[in-house]
């Protein structure tokens, strides 16, 4: 019996935006206007545009391109996949987690990390903004 590929995304961005609530203790939601309004697939993170996919195939340069156009220039993309019967991964530009690379939004200049991983990541920020709210203005 064929997958629904709308409910299969949406069952994907559910189980992200779980994670996203039980890691980071954030109101992380799913952005239910994404297809006629366009934006990130999850909402709730202020400097990160997050793109979820749930595929049996990896299609990882377009993801990221699509990703890379959700977020704009005000915010990092974060990609988001999960492959049929394997562990959700995070995709996100290595200038988004060390200031020893220049800024590229290249595929080639990206990092594949674990959910966990990106977490730490967002929860260094958010500690690093309420230590100094100037922070949050750069």
């Amino acid at each position: 019996m064929p997958i629904n590929s709308r409910a299969k995304g949406k069952n994907g961005e559910l189980e992200v935006v779980h994670i996203l609530r039980e890691e980071l203790g954030i109101e992380a939601t799913r952005n239910l206007d994404q297809w006629r309004d366009g934006g990130s697939d999850i909402l709730g993170l202020n400097s990160w545009a997050i793109e979820v996919k749930r595929a049996k195939t990896p299609l990882i340069k377009q993801w990221w391109e699509q990703a890379v156009r959700q977020a704009g220039a005000s915010k990092f993309p974060a990609l988001w996949y999960r492959l049929d019967r394997k562990y959700w991964r995070v995709v996100v530009p290595l200038h988004a987690i060390t200031l020893d690379v220049g800024y590229s939004l290249d595929l080639a200049w990206t990092a594949e990390i674990t959910p966990e991983a990106f977490c730490a990541i967002v929860r260094e920020e958010i500690s690093t903004i309420e230590c100094d709210p100037l922070a949050a203005e750069h």
